[in-house]
This record gives C-alpha cells, sequence and structure tokens, in this order.
C-alpha cells in the first residue's frame, strides 16, 4: 500500500513538472518611475490609473510608434506585430487619433518587451505540448500621458503565454498576434473604467 502511495506521488510531480508554466517577462525600465505600478500577483499584470484623471477631458488619442525591445529573432515580423499592436491600441481606447500632442490629447507610448514565437510542429500531438517547447508568448509594457503636461494618466505591462487549447498555437506568430490585442483591450478597458 506504502509503494502505491508512493508510486502515484512520484507520478503526479513527473504530469505536474511536465506542464507548461508559461513566462513571465520582467519589467525592462520603459515605464517611466513616475507610475507607481501595482502588482496582482494572481493575474501577474503590473498597472496604474490616476485616480485623479478626468478621462472625458480627453478628445483624441496619440499613439506613438511602438518601440521593439525584442524582437523573437526575427526583426521584420517584429515590426509587422508594433504597427499590428499601434492599430489595437488605438481602436481599443475608442478616440480619433491625433497628429500632435496638446491639450485634449491623451499620449501614449508603448513597446514590445518580449518576444517568442510558436513553433507549430510542436503543437500538433496533446503529448508534444506537454512541456510546451512549441509555445511562445509577448510581453509589453504601455503607458499613457496627458498631451498638455506630460503628468501620468496610466501604465499597463503583461505577458500573455500560448494556451494549450488554443488554435493561435498553430500559427508562428498567431499567439502573439492575439496577445497583443488581448493587452490593447485590457488597457482600453482599463482607461474607459471609472
Amino acid at each position: 500500500m506504502k509503494i502505491t502511495k508512493f508510486a502515484a506521488a512520484v507520478c503526479l510531480a513527473f504530469i505536474c513538472s511536465a506542464c507548461n508554466k508559461g513566462t513571465n517577462v520582467e519589467l525592462t525600465g520603459f515605464i517611466p518611475a513616475k507610475f507607481p505600478l501595482d502588482y496582482n500577483k494572481s493575474t501577474e499584470i503590473h498597472s496604474y490609473k490616476n485616480p485623479m484623471t478626468n478621462m472625458s477631458a480627453f478628445k483624441s488619442v496619440l499613439v506613438q510608434e511602438v518601440k521593439i525591445e525584442a524582437n523573437g529573432d526575427n526583426p521584420d515580423e517584429a515590426s509587422k506585430l508594433s504597427i499590428q499592436f499601434r492599430n489595437d491600441i488605438i481602436g481599443a481606447v475608442g478616440l480619433p487619433v491625433a497628429t500632435a500632442v496638446g491639450p485634449g490629447v491623451l499620449e501614449i507610448r508603448a513597446s514590445i518587451t518580449g518576444l517568442k514565437q510558436n513553433i507549430p510542429a510542436l503543437n500538433i500531438a496533446p503529448q508534444s505540448q506537454m512541456r510546451g517547447r512549441g509555445y511562445g508568448y509577448v510581453a509589453c509594457e504601455m503607458y499613457a500621458l496627458d498631451g498638455k503636461d506630460g503628468a501620468p494618466v496610466a501604465a499597463y505591462a503583461d505577458t500573455q503565454n500560448t494556451q494549450r487549447f488554443s488554435s493561435e498555437k498553430m500559427s508562428d506568430w498567431g499567439s502573439a498576434q492575439l496577445g497583443l490585442k488581448t493587452m490593447a483591450d485590457a488597457f482600453g478597458a482599463m482607461l474607459k473604467k471609472k
């Protein structure tokens, strides 16, 4: 009986160690220190929103060119992803696009800080997915400033990993594309929340 319990415990430990725990990219310092980020352990998201900011004062948004601090060994694809990410942020914020900073303009700066493409061939069979070797991830840091005076409005940093039961893992950059869209939508929702 003791041997059976011991064998079961060893099997459980092996199975748990084989599961993909995901990647959580550390903050790079892209978000300035004037943003006092809070860290949520359960979601592993760093965020901040200035409670004194009246979001209805912003009539337009200017999203600066997305900085690429990690290109996933593919600068061309990283460049395409940065353009898509910028457009996702603009769509998530839902304000008309401004051409310059100034009063009534919300300025957003963002950076892709971690990037790894999927390896679709390793994601076909469930057995090959156990350790997550074919999984990719994407990380970003972004923050918003008042275009009038540069006062901090909000900041957000997160890492999105490939999900085991997702179709995005079957393309090289599907997880990165979905992750960037997810993070842009989360930042937009955070800005709109009262």
